[in-house]
């Protein structure tokens, strides 16, 4: 079984009836209106119950947007742990979206994951980074940005469509639910050495999906790693920055997906085959519906 194994961060221990009080005292602290605290309500209750929402979220300025991130984060704490790391996707307008990847989301290959009839859940395939353990700022200057990490980590990521359909690909609404992270499923890493790195990094990275019977639910795609890698890390790193964060040792970070999202339109076995210059894995998963026993 592959773990993740990362101490809570300190904005993430409150608990219980003390975390409600933080909530509420927080979000009257920071908004101040009846209109920031309605939306970090529609928020907070898409995100704790899968539903989609049948309204949009209100229009809300990006500082504000990342402290009602910050609070659903802060409510789910209780179930799913601290940060241990990063997931990025890009808005209609090509900005970065950075979600919050919390311990407990994590699992391992053998895994079976629920859905929820409220909303639609969408499934990814891509490549997690994990920070050496020493963090980035003590690697070398001049060191290849591959370097900054230690493994190369297959990843199938789960999301929940929370967002109303009008609203999809908004910067906004996408960071307060968080882009809909629910599950990543890690299959066995690759070690990044100095002497293996170009060789991961220097051909194209593949991924494909399939069901129970082989069959093909999404094509087989290719990410590019080469020479994007640096200009997403530096671009997180930025976005991170600007919140107040770093990237610390051992956290996980994603590189990029492999292909689009598709939707899971089926329960029962899946598996997700990951090919790198230096070799194959194998991620498999179930999916179990609501209603089954």
């Amino acid at each position: 079984m592959y773990k993740v194994i990362y101490p809570t961060t300190g904005c993430l221990r409150a608990t219980g009836q003390a975390l409600v009080l933080v909530l509420l005292l927080g979000a009257g602290a920071a908004f101040g209106s009846e209109k920031g605290q309605g939306t970090l309500n529609q928020a907070l209750e898409a995100v704790a119950t899968r539903q989609q929402m049948a309204h949009p979220l209100p229009d809300i300025e990006p500082g504000l947007a990342v402290e009602i991130q910050d609070l659903v984060m802060m409510n789910l704490a209780p179930d799913y742990g601290g940060v241990a790391g990063y997931w990025w996707s890009v808005a209609s307008n090509q900005d970065m979206v950075v979600s919050c990847l919390l311990e407990n989301m994590f699992t391992s290959s053998g895994a079976t994951l629920d859905t929820v009839q409220g909303s639609e859940q969408i499934v990814q395939l891509g490549w997690m980074l994990r920070v050496r353990p020493e963090g980035i700022e003590m690697v070398e200057a001049a060191s290849r940005w591959y370097e900054y990490f230690s493994e190369l980590i297959p990843t199938v990521v789960i999301r929940d469509r929370l967002l109303a359909p009008e609203q999809k690909g908004d910067w906004s609404a996408m960071t307060m639910i968080n882009t809909g992270v629910r599950y990543l499923v890690l299959g066995m890493p690759w070690q990044i050495t100095k002497e293996e790195g170009a060789t991961l990094f220097g051909a194209p990275l593949e991924a494909l999906l399939a069901d129970g019977a082989e069959k093909k639910l999404a094509g087989a795609s290719i990410l590019s790693a080469g020479g994007k890698g640096l200009g997403r890390i530096d671009q997180l790193r930025e976005r991170l920055s600007a919140r107040g964060r770093l990237l610390r040792g051992s956290d996980l970070v994603w590189l990029g997906p492999t292909g689009s999202g598709v939707p899971l339109g089926e329960t029962g076995r899946l598996s997700a085959d990951f090919s790198t210059p230096l070799g194959q894995r194998r991620i498999v998963f179930a999916i179990r519906s609501p209603d089954s026993t």
